[in-house]
């Protein structure tokens, strides 16, 4: 008769299997009661929202309204977005948690390089080219002219697609390397034809220039101002558009 064949654990590894268990319940009861003490202890409810200083201006109505709720249980990413669409004039926005109580609003507010007429409305666009809002009436800074924005779809918070647009900011971020330039007082731009740029500076000088090697006729009309051989009380337009600049000046 075939012998039964007997199987036993060791004790040991019963018991350390005992213990395993033992450690596993352990770890989802501490979870569990973590869980519960960081939504329900009232030290994690939001007591304050502070808002960046630069962008006080936007309507804080719907950050009042989470006060007194979890902290944990605020859908950031719901509020970044709803901010972010609403206010296109800002940038680098983070909601952040400031444990135990207090939600951060951080951003910074794009500023205003021009505007552009189109219809009867103005769009002001910041330093990087995005398009921000349409003002009603005009805004103290530069305007550019010309621009066929009429059929083009314009999403405020991007970067437009206009080459016109694009090649005037381009022209103003060279303007700013250049210590001279950069306090050129400029009231319009005529960017219809980016072959012959026309910019209308104080006081009453017109500066023609165009879109190829910006960085180069920049540098001539730097030049200029800088020598000081030019008398700019009697000047009426430059165009350094070619080599050799061009000056118009009036008679004496």
């Amino acid at each position: 008769m075939a012998k039964k064949s007997e199987f036993k654990i060791p004790a040991i590894v019963f018991i350390r299997c005992i213990v395993f268990l033992f450690i596993l319940w352990l770890l989802f009861w501490m979870y569990s009661q973590l869980r519960d003490f960081l939504n329900n202890a009232p030290i994690f409810n939001v007591k304050n929202v502070e808002v960046e200083q630069s962008i006080k201006f936007i309507d804080d109505r719907p950050l009042k309204a989470l006060k007194g709720q979890n902290i944990l249980s605020i859908d950031l990413k719901r509020i970044h977005e709803q901010i972010a669409n609403r206010y296109p004039q800002i940038s680098q926005l983070r909601i952040i948690r400031q444990f135990p109580d207090t939600i951060m609003v951080l951003a910074k507010k794009r500023d205003i390089l021009f505007q552009v007429q189109v219809r009867k409305k103005y769009l002001v666009v910041d330093t990087q080219g995005v398009t921000m809002f349409y003002s009603a009436s005009p805004l103290a800074c530069p305007l550019v002219l010309g621009v066929p924005l009429e059929k083009k779809r314009i999403v405020m918070g991007t970067v437009s697609t206009s080459k016109e647009l694009n090649t005037v900011v381009d022209l103003f971020e060279q303007f700013k390397i250049h210590p001279h330039t950069s306090r050129l007082k400029v009231l319009t731009v005529q960017a219809e034809n980016l072959s012959k740029i026309e910019l209308m500076v104080m006081p009453n000088i017109q500066i023609i220039i165009d879109q190829e090697d910006l960085p180069a006729k920049v540098d001539r009309l730097e030049v200029l101002f800088k020598n000081g051989k030019v008398n700019w009380s009697l000047v009426k337009y430059i165009d350094v558009r070619f080599k050799e600049p061009i000056i118009n000046e009036t008679g004496p």
